[in-house]
């Protein structure tokens, strides 16, 4: 009876806090991932808040007027200024021509990693719709990799990656990690606002970098003002802000706005691992396939996590809290497995293996040392020859250093 209570009032907190949520922004409450702040009645809470409340969901946007735009997105009360213009109309009609099955890839994605950057951009106090430039930089894909060698979902170089503090290894590469990038992202976002007092050449910045922005407004005469600057701008961060514009707009007031996928939220948490763990051990042992803890944690490019200090694994509550509650029992079992693994590996030691080469006429012993990779003295020694002639048709006995499996036979 108590626990029926609880949950009714639980419902009617979600119901109030949902609604009024509908009335002034697209943006869910902030999700916490520290497990000790995230109990199961919190849970029930968050995983039933959807990872994006768009505004409207209309059908028809055709006839979409400066006006009509402007009071669409005034909505949203963001402190990012959106304003309307033909290069806008262009990115928005680009972004509806997309087929169903972008946007279904969108959303599944946007449920994922949504609430993750919310939380993020909070904590560092800025304007939720930031989390739109992540669409323009990677559609919401942490393997995404470009041209220039550009990765994750935030799209960093390896410079500016480890100048920013990431760490890009053999091992770990945090620029595919969703929180690290994020975080990244936010301290990148913020240095960039306060250096030109204007979120669209933040955004800008963040595609061409501060030095081409800087140049763009020394060039049209000082004006800090991404339109007018916008001539003086690398081709690509001419159409990027009004992509980022266009993603807002049709994520919050088209007919794209709400898939299914958004009912519910991924609630991820950050999972405390002290010890050298494979990522399949894991899954194993809390019974799902690998891929689904390797996509939530791809930064560990060994998909296993080293063993030299504590690192975190994002997880979704159910499988974290079994994780913690079964820590001893899921080291025991990987240490099980991973003994099993090796066992049955092939053990390869280098051996000297005999073979024959049969003298043919113009032959010299150093031209077959030269074949076999041995040397003039190696062949003397094994045949008991005394002299440097190769003896015509005689089967020469010739070692060869090679790579044994003991374990056969």
């Amino acid at each position: 009876m108590v626990y029926k209570t609880i949950r009714t009032l639980a419902s009617i907190l979600f119901t109030t806090a949902f609604l009024e949520l509908q009335a002034q922004a697209p943006i869910g409450p902030t999700m916490e991932t520290n497990m000790d702040k995230i109990d199961s009645m919190t849970f029930q809470l968050y995983e039933n808040i959807p990872s994006h409340i768009a505004v409207t969901d209309s059908l028809n946007h055709n006839n979409l007027s400066n006006d009509m735009f402007i009071a669409q997105m005034n909505k949203l009360g963001s402190s990012i200024p959106f304003p309307y213009n033909s290069t806008v109309s262009l990115h928005i009609r680009y972004l509806m021509a997309q087929n169903n099955g972008f946007y279904d890839m969108i959303h599944k994605r946007m449920q994922l990693y949504f609430p993750l950057y919310e939380q993020v951009l909070d904590r560092y106090n800025l304007p939720q719709e930031l989390k739109y430039v992540s669409i323009i930089e990677s559609h919401l894909n942490p393997n995404a990799v470009s041209w220039c060698g550009a990765t994750g979902l935030w799209q960093f170089m390896p410079y500016t990656g480890r100048s920013m503090g990431m760490r890009i290894d053999y091992n770990i590469d945090e620029r595919k990690g969703i929180v690290q990038s994020t975080e990244k992202a936010c301290e990148y976002f913020r240095a960039s606002y306060n250096q030109f007092g204007d979120w669209l050449l933040a955004i800008a910045s963040y595609n061409c970098g501060a030095g081409n922005v800087q140049r763009a407004i020394n060039l049209s005469g000082g004006k800090k003002d991404f339109w007018k600057i916008m001539p003086y701008l690398p081709k690509e961060t001419q159409n990027y802000v009004p992509k980022f514009i266009a993603a807002a707009y049709v994520l919050n007031f088209t007919r794209y706005s709400s898939y299914e996928h958004n009912d519910r939220s991924t609630v991820l948490v950050k999972t405390p691992v002290d010890s050298a763990l494979s990522m399949g051990h894991i899954a194993k042992y809390l019974g799902v396939s690998e891929d689904e803890i390797v996509g939530y944690n791809r930064e560990f490019l060994k998909k296993s996590t080293p063993g030299s200090q504590t690192h975190y694994l994002l997880l979704p509550y159910d499988l974290s809290m079994q994780f913690l509650t079964k820590k001893d029992s899921i080291y025991a079992f990987a240490k099980r497995e991973k003994t099993v693994e090796e066992a049955s590996k092939p053990a390869y030691v280098q051996k000297w293996v005999p073979a024959y080469h049969r003298v043919s006429r113009g032959q010299t012993l150093y031209s077959i040392a030269k074949k076999y990779g041995v040397t003039v003295y190696q062949l003397k020694a094994w045949n008991g020859l005394k002299s440097n002639y190769a003896p015509l048709g005689k089967n020469l006995l010739i070692y060869k250093l090679q790579w044994v499996n003991t374990r056969q036979g």
